[in-house]
């Protein structure tokens, strides 16, 4: 081969090199980062275990925690709060059956667009010959959101809940909700997640085949976690709370109306669609004067929670920075290479 061939078969392997290199570049772009500390890679866990680490980035609406096992996808926890060196999501492990199970991180930005983070495989081993239908805890934490505000829905009622809301101003949030029952052998109440717009809302929640139902009204303010119980009939209660306190050694709680965390739009619908139903700690007692009375809202639609089943993952920068260092290097290269074919023809 002679050797213009030969410089030239040199340049096309090196920018093949570099554009699988590229694609298959898995660091976190500047700024980002995840990670989990707790369970530890192979651990084997029982009962109620506290999922610690980090996880924060560019763009940040919510991360999502799924337990993966086998082919499925099992939904273990919604935070809308960037979290360091602290606590992501508590978990009854006794709920899922005993097994192998990948913990796997869901990073949400505001445009709705996703990445998946690859956490460790630890063993859950309860044995227990079956899981229990009943969480004893939250897995989700109220950690005060960087946009918008949090609300938990909670149903403590022995009935199915039909929930809906909506703003008299424009560009808000709305929709129709079911929530499911909370079980009489249970000490705690499926609960939904909402990241609202900051406006004043109002709706009706209404037991599945009550008589009667309750309607509500209230201002959610940005930065904000509020608590809204249905307890039956026409009780619903609505308070705002700190939400759960964050690990001393937790530095990603920041202000929340530092210009730098605060997003100017929130994808609420999404929020709530995607949120799946949970439980709380226990069935709280109603101690709060119910809502004030408004005229009630009636929509047509009717929207199970449900997971997200696809979307795009936001781009790397490192992508760009390996691409064009590697072009970099291919210019010296091809110079060296082209002086010395010069030196060699004289």
């Amino acid at each position: 081969m002679s050797r213009k061939h030969l410089w030239r078969f040199v340049l096309i392997l090196t920018v093949v090199a570099l554009l699988v290199i590229a694609a298959n570049t898995g660091v976190l772009a500047q700024g980002e980062i995840v990670n989990v500390t707790s369970p530890g890679e192979g651990e084997s866990v029982t009962g109620i275990i506290t999922i610690s680490g980090a996880v924060d980035f560019t763009d940040f609406q919510k991360y999502e925690l799924f337990l993966k096992n086998e082919d499925q996808m099992l939904w273990a926890a919604t935070a809308y709060a960037p979290v360091i060196n602290g606590n992501l999501a508590r978990l009854d492990t006794k709920t899922f059956p005993d097994g192998a199970y990948q913990l796997i991180i869901r990073q949400v930005r505001t445009d709705s667009n996703y990445t998946e983070f690859v956490g460790p495989t630890f063993y859950i081993e309860n044995n227990l010959g079956a899981p229990v239908p009943y969480p004893e805890v939250e897995s989700s934490l109220l950690y005060t959101p960087v946009a918008g505000a949090l609300v938990r829905i909670r149903n403590c009622s022995g009935d199915r809940l039909e929930f809906n809301y909506n703003s008299p101003e424009g560009f808000c949030s709305g929709d129709d909700l079911w929530i499911s029952f909370k079980h009489a052998d249970s000490s705690t109440c499926p609960y939904v997640d909402l990241l609202l717009k900051p406006c004043e809302y109002r709706g009706t929640a209404r037991g599945q085949g009550a008589p009667k139902g309750a309607t509500y009204g209230f201002l959610a303010e940005a930065g904000k976690i509020y608590e809204l119980t249905y307890s039956g009939g026409d009780q619903i209660y609505i308070a705002e709370v700190e939400g759960d306190a964050r690990a001393e050694t937790d530095t990603g709680g920041l202000d929340p109306n530092d210009p730098a965390r605060l997003q100017s739009t929130v994808a609420t619908e999404d929020a709530a669609e995607d949120e799946a139903i949970a439980v709380a700690d226990k069935a709280p007692v109603p101690t709060e004067v119910p809502a004030r009375a408004v005229p009630s809202s009636e929509t047509s639609t009717q929207s199970e929670s449900m997971l997200p089943v696809s979307g795009q993952g936001a781009g790397s920068n490192m992508t760009f920075i390996v691409v064009a260092g590697g072009l970099i290097l291919l210019l010296i290269g091809g110079g060296i290479l082209a002086s010395r074919k010069r030196h060699y023809s004289a």
